[in-house]
C-alpha cells in the first residue's frame, strides 16, 4: 500500500465519520465504506479501490478535491493529500551552521516568556530556560536527546503537567506527520517513528491514524510548580526555509 492509499484508508475508517446513508445492516468497519466514498466523490468503486491499494497514485485535482470534501479533511490534511499525490519526496533542507546561534539569540530576546525552537522531528534546536521548564526534566537530558514529541508521548511527567495531555500529545504526532509530509520515507523520520512506536502504543495508534495538523496557536492548561492550574497560550512561528518552528508561550 502506498502512503496515499494508507492515508485514504485511515481517513475513510475514522470513527468520527458518520455513514452518508442509513445502514440496513451491521457495519463491519467504522467510518465509511469504499463504495460510499466513491459514490459521494463521483468516481467508480474500482478506481477508488485502486487508489487505496496503491495501484493508482496520481488522481486529478478534481478527484483530490472531491475526496477531501467527502472525508471532511481540514486544510493541513488537504495540503498533505496533494503532497502525497504529487509524490514530491523533497529532501530535508540543510541546516545552516549558524542556525543554533541565531535561534538562541531569538529565544533569549523574548525572556521571561518561555520559548523554544524545534526542527522537523521536534528536536530542540534552541530554548531559553523558561522554555525548557515547560517540560519538567527536559533540561536534565543531554542537548542531543531533548525532543518534545518523545517527551509528550513517553515521559509520565507530561500527563501530570498538562491536564490536556492527550490533546497536546496527539497534536504533536499530527504535527510530526505534517512537518515531514514532503518525504515520509526519510530515514531519520522512519527511525524516529519506529522508536516511538516501540515505546508508546498510543503513538503507534495515532501515527497509523494519519492525522495531519500543523501547530499554530492554542490555549492549554498547565500545572505550576506550586500545584496551581494556569492557562497559557502558545503561538507557533514557522520558519519554512529551514523547516524549523518557534513556540512562544504567553499569558492566556
Amino acid at each position: 500500500m502506498s502512503e496515499l492509499g494508507a492515508f485514504l484508508r485511515a481517513r475513510r475508517t475514522d470513527a468520527a465519520l458518520e455513514p452518508l446513508q442509513p445502514s440496513l445492516g451491521a457495519r463491519r468497519v467504522s467510518g465509511l465504506r469504499r463504495e460510499e466514498v466513491a459514490a459521494a466523490a463521483g468516481i467508480s468503486v474500482d478506481y477508488y479501490t485502486r487508489l487505496e491499494q496503491g495501484r493508482e497514485t496520481n488522481p486529478s485535482d478534481a478527484v483530490v478535491h472531491a475526496l477531501a470534501a467527502v472525508l471532511r479533511l481540514e486544510p493541513d490534511a488537504v495540503e498533505h493529500l496533494h503532497r502525497l499525490r504529487a509524490g514530491s519526496g523533497e529532501p530535508p533542507p540543510e541546516v545552516a551552521p549558524d542556525t543554533g546561534v541565531r535561534m538562541r539569540s531569538l529565544v533569549d530576546a523574548v525572556r521571561p516568556n518561555p520559548a523554544y525552537v524545534l526542527d522537523r522531528l521536534s528536536n530542540v534546536v534552541a530554548a531559553n530556560p523558561e522554555g525548557l521548564a515547560v517540560f519538567p526534566g527536559l533540561a536534565e537530558l543531554p542537548p542531543a536527546e531533548r525532543n518534545t514529541c518523545r517527551y509528550l508521548v513517553t515521559d509520565p511527567r507530561a500527563r501530570e503537567v498538562f491536564p490536556d495531555w492527550e490533546d497536546l500529545a496527539r497534536g504533536a504526532v499530527a504535527h510530526l506527520r505534517a512537518a515531514n509530509a514532503a518525504d515520509l520515507n526519510e530515514p531519520h523520520l522512519q527511525a524516529f517513528v519506529a522508536e516511538l512506536s516501540a515505546l508508546s502504543p498510543l503513538f503507534a495508534d495515532w501515527w497509523r491514524g494519519h492525522v495531519v495538523e500543523r501547530r499554530r496557536s492554542s490555549v492549554k492548561r498547565m500545572i505550576a510548580v506550586d500545584g496551581t492550574e494556569v492557562a497559557r497560550r502558545y503561538e507557533v512561528l514557522h520558519l519554512p526555509d529551514e523547516r524549523l518552528r518557534m513556540t512562544l508561550w504567553l499569558p492566556a
